[in-house]
């Protein structure tokens, strides 16, 4: 990428993001430290220490939902957050301590209340709410062993259902992309053989295809250190989705997504312009990643 599509896409970010994206864009790329990322953040959490108001872009419900929550602790992942005793944390982790938002052994992937606000059509559950295989479970697993008290209850809690999340990994059959993109987050517990198994079987191998909503390589891949990189077919199918981003580029600076929510039109175009700040500062990111950004 030249210097010229750089400054229309930072042109763009600062024209068109909500605070929060600007805060993750001056912290990647223009050298801030994590504390505005932090304070933006903080305002999409509840009393309860859940998240809510949209910072699942497709999603409006203001109430703390176990996806919303895990979004936010992939935002702290990004930045490299690491207090363990940060309030925001402290309370993020009750909220997970309370069962609120989980049945059984699993959080729900989406709750009856988001039926109530503007959402796309995949948030809408019935009775007590949807649950998958490993969706948000995984990930929020990963977060409570990555700051949870070692002495707690909850953190406890986490280590057994590991246990069992692993069992059920290597019986489990075509996991869907997300949940194996949460089943990424918790690479280090799992049968790496297997899960590279999985997650190359379901990468889309025909480029033409990428322009739907399918699994590229990055939704895996996001830096030159992942095992897959290690079979050539995805190294190769890598590369062209790198050059495929770059010839992407909207020419105002950002790039589009490819869904849309089917209903609600006035706030999916809200919601359209906050998932093309996070999809561009996740394509720079990438890009950067593997050094198509070397000469800005």
């Amino acid at each position: 990428m030249d210097y010229n599509g750089y400054q229309n896409i930072r042109n763009w970010i600062y024209r068109n993001a909500r605070p929060l994206d600007l805060a993750r864009w001056e912290f990647h790329f223009e050298h801030r430290d994590s504390e505005e990322v932090l304070k933006m953040l903080s305002f999409y959490q509840n009393e309860d220490g859940g998240f809510g108001h949209g910072l699942e872009p497709d999603s409006w419900n203001p109430g703390s939902t176990p996806i919303t929550t895990n979004r936010a602790a992939e935002i702290l992942r990004e930045i490299g957050h690491s207090n363990r005793k940060h309030p925001m944390i402290v309370e993020m982790l009750k909220y997970l301590e309370s069962g609120q938002g989980k049945k059984g052994h699993k959080w729900l992937f989406s709750v009856p209340e988001n039926s109530s606000y503007p959402h796309a059509h995949w948030w809408e559950t019935a009775g007590e709410g949807t649950i998958t295989p490993f969706n948000p479970t995984a990930s929020i697993l990963r977060f409570i062993l990555d700051f949870g008290d070692y002495k707690s209850d909850l953190y406890m809690l986490a280590l057994n259902e590991m246990e069992s999340m692993k069992e059920e990994f290597v019986n489990a059959k075509d996991p869907s992309m997300h949940d194996l993109i949460c089943l990424e987050s918790i690479r280090a517990y799992l049968d790496e053989e297997r899960l590279n198994k999985l997650e190359a079987k379901i990468i889309e191998k025909d480029p033409d295809n990428w322009k739907e909503y399918t699994c590229r390589p990055s939704a895996f891949i996001r830096d030159g250190s992942h095992p897959l990189l290690k079979q050539k077919e995805i190294k190769e199918l890598l590369r062209m989705e790198l050059d495929a981003l770059e010839r992407s580029l909207h020419s105002d600076g950002y790039w589009e997504i490819n869904w849309s929510w089917g209903s609600y039109p006035e706030a999916f175009a809200v919601a359209r312009n906050w998932w093309r700040a996070d999809v561009t500062i996740r394509n720079l990111l990438l890009l950067k990643a593997f050094g198509r950004l070397e000469d800005l």
